[in-house]
């Protein structure tokens, strides 16, 4: 009795890992601010497995692509990149080669996919560079300059809690706030006399 019910626990927590980690992406999607129509919500739900996340993501994007100006679509194709990445940096390269194969067309865009992962998996940077370049060759020099920028709005967030626009989150790190109480603007003394 002990070894079926362990089985069958063993069993159902396997079964629940994909799904947690998929209702991690579709959160983070929808914590970024992508509003996904039903269809697309449930393609990324029902994703298992790194392949198809990144397929579920790319989906995501080509959307984005297809429904906002290229202004906004950037920025939009960034902060989905970056959230879903942020969720499984290990998958970072599939979510690129997968994402900016589909705008390869529009280098803004597969810039944007590559800067997005790049800001969530700077240790990944040159694969994430490499990844888009050969998905989106017209692309390289803005994927190149996409991806520096991605590298630095992460050393920025994660040292300083810097203002760089990006579309991490998380809390900001200032290395000046105390732990208990003691609140306050910290510094005084950054003042120059006239």
């Amino acid at each position: 009795m002990r070894k079926t019910l362990t089985a069958l626990s063993l069993a159902a927590a396997l079964a629940a890992g994909p799904a947690l980690a998929d209702q991690a992406a579709l959160d983070a999607l929808q914590g970024a601010g992508v509003e996904l129509t039903p269809e697309l919500a449930a393609e990324v739900l029902a994703a298992e497995g790194e392949a198809a996340i990144a397929d579920a993501v790319a989906n995501v994007v080509s959307a984005i692509a297809a429904t906002m100006p290229a202004a906004q679509a950037a920025a939009a194709v960034q902060a989905a990149v970056a959230a879903v990445v942020a969720t499984n940096p290990a998958a970072a390269v599939s979510i690129t080669t997968a994402a900016a194969t589909k705008v390869a067309s529009q280098p803004a865009l597969a810039a944007a996919v590559a800067q997005g992962a790049a800001q969530s998996a700077p240790a990944a940077a040159a694969s994430i560079s490499t990844a888009a370049t050969k998905a989106a060759p017209a692309a390289a020099v803005a994927v190149q300059n996409a991806v520096a920028k991605g590298v630095a709005a992460a050393a920025g967030s994660s040292t300083t809690g810097g203002t760089t626009g990006g579309a991490a989150t998380g809390s900001t790190n200032t290395g000046s706030t105390p732990s208990a109480g003691g609140g306050g603007g910290g510094g005084g003394s950054s003042s120059s006399p006239s």
